[in-house]
């Protein structure tokens, strides 16, 4: 009986040990986050530019590296600002070619640099593109159809002939004709075209046509949005709550139709709360209106996002206005975030400060309390 109790003992001592040994070793695996990172469940790198246009107009043009994959979401703004987006992918794309192109809606701010004109040539015709994704519908038909949509029709056209693939947004949602609704663009990233209702449904609004997709790596998401107004978001939110998949928590977001009062709702918002916000315009730029507190980027967008983070970036700037004319500079620039393992690291090409230390800022909008 002695000699049962002793190995009984023992037994229970080498059980507690293994327990605690294992329980120890554990532990040091476990490293707890900081506050300046992000958790990632892959391996796979990823950068994303917004690009500044060499112009006084808003426009979108965002690039997206990760591996040996290029990915270009529209060209704005002008078509005189193709040299410039050029003279920038040339840094990164080493091989001549675009695996992924997407114009997101009909907007010349969106798809001229496409096309450039007989001065300047056009990203498509610079580029080999392995694959172009744009929107399903348009109001730009017949007597409406724009010189620079055409432009953009012919030259789709001929990449097709040359062996580009071209899909709708709707055919990749639908997974038809050989598209995909998830593309993996490399280690543990992937390229999600999700759904608009006005892909099949009409809008009065041109903005509401805009291809929608979302950058996915591990937990991490970025969401790209084009110009999608209110109306569209609206339905986004609902759409993905209805099949049960609501949106996620978004790392970045890319605010809507260059931060208008009519986009990047609380609706929105209050569902991916982003910890980072780039506005692709020039700040206080009279483009579309005088009246200075719904110029991009309005005191409502502002007030939308305020509540979720203070990580604003603003592409261009008014230098300074007289009259019908204007010029224009960079505000933060190029705006680029690189990230690798677990941190996300924010680099401008003119400045890295947030909106809210610009003086712009602090003479043309009002702060919100929780910016204060």
């Amino acid at each position: 009986m002695k000699t049962k109790s002793i190995f009984s003992i023992i037994g229970i001592i080498i059980f507690f040990v293994i327990g605690f040994g294992i329980g120890f070793l554990a532990f040091l695996q476990i490293e707890k986050p900081s506050s300046d990172k992000i958790p990632i469940l892959t391996d796979g790198q990823l950068s994303i530019h917004f690009l500044e246009l060499g112009n006084q107009y808003a426009g979108d043009c965002i690039y997206i590296k990760s591996g040996d994959v290029d990915i270009l979401i529209d060209a704005g703004s002008r078509e005189n600002s193709a040299p410039t987006i050029i003279s920038y992918l040339d840094n990164f794309v080493n091989d001549g070619k675009l695996e992924y192109v997407i114009a997101t809606h009909s907007d010349q701010d969106h798809i001229s640099a496409f096309v450039g004109n007989n001065k300047y040539i056009g990203i498509l015709n610079y580029y080999d593109v392995d694959m172009i994704i744009d929107f399903p519908l348009t109001n730009k038909t017949g007597s409406k159809e724009t010189q620079i949509l055409k432009n953009y029709y012919a030259l789709r056209e001929e990449k097709v002939s040359q062996g580009t693939k071209h899909y709708t947004a709707l055919q990749c949602y639908n997974e038809e004709n050989g598209a995909k609704r998830t593309y993996e663009i490399s280690k543990g990233v992937q390229l999600e075209i999700m759904y608009n209702y006005y892909y099949e449904n009409k809008s009065s609004d041109e903005n509401n046509y805009s291809v929608c997709l979302m950058i996915n790596q591990g937990e991490n998401h970025y969401l790209f949005t084009g110009d999608l107004e209110k109306e569209g978001e609206e339905h986004l939110v609902d759409y993905y709550n209805s099949i049960g998949e609501p949106l996620p928590q978004c790392v970045l977001f890319k605010a809507g139709h260059h931060g208008s009062p009519t986009s990047t709702t609380e609706k929105l918002l209050e569902v991916i709360k982003p910890q980072y916000l780039v506005v692709c315009c020039c700040a206080g730029s009279p483009e579309y209106t005088d009246n200075t507190e719904n110029q991009f980027p309005s005191q409502q967008l502002i007030n939308n996002i305020s509540k979720y983070t203070d990580k604003v970036y603003i592409t261009t700037m008014i230098d300074n206005l007289d009259g019908s004319s204007w010029n224009y500079k960079s505000m933060n620039g190029n705006i680029v975030f690189e990230i690798e393992k677990e941190k996300i690291v924010v680099n401008c090409s003119n400045s890295n400060k947030i909106l809210k230390e610009w003086d712009w800022f602090k003479n043309n909008r009002s702060c919100p309390l929780s910016w204060a």
